[in-house]
């Protein structure tokens, strides 16, 4: 790996593996098209952003949480030029199509709603996330690798469990 003078890697190393990894588990593109919630407000603008959030992606198709039915139709016209902004931002995975559902955008819901306890991993759940990343050299960046990789399967395991 590559060091700097002071000792420490390089951060390119490390996004080297990082994207190694998700490119071996097969969600480099969604994480990549996943970037849209860091890029909403800033192609949509604020008074949009204020409206709607992004909801979840399912086939390339992102879904959208609308505050009010004249905003939903509003956002419909508006839906060409926002795919293009978004597009222009995602690069290389872009998003297809955009579905708008009513309901209270992210920003807007209340921060005290009740958290559910996520499912703890049994023993072959955990020693297979320590094998995901056991190539991460830098202890740091490995246990925020375990902890990602742990917290997504406890939700994948809440949902599966709720459905």
């Amino acid at each position: 790996m590559a060091k700097r003078s002071s000792g420490k890697k390089a951060p390119s190393a490390a996004r080297n593996i990082i994207e190694g990894l998700f490119t071996q588990l097969g969600i480099a593109d969604k994480i990549d098209q996943h970037r849209v919630w860091l890029i909403w407000k800033e192609c949509v603008g604020p008074q949009i952003a204020a409206q709607a959030s992004p909801l979840r992606i399912r086939d390339d198709i992102l879904e959208v949480r609308v505050s009010h039915p004249v905003w939903m139709q509003q956002l419909q016209l508006l839906k060409p030029r926002l795919l293009e902004r978004l597009n222009t931002e995602l690069g290389d995975k872009p998003i297809k199509d955009m579905f708008f559902r009513r309901g209270k955008p992210a920003q807007l819901e209340s921060k005290a709603t009740e958290r559910v306890p996520l499912p703890e991993l049994d023993a072959s759940e955990r020693q297979e996330i320590a094998q995901l990343v056991a190539a991460i050299d830098d202890d740091e960046t490995r246990q925020a690798m375990v902890d990602f990789f742990t917290h997504q399967r406890q939700l994948d395991k809440a949902r599966r469990k709720s459905s």
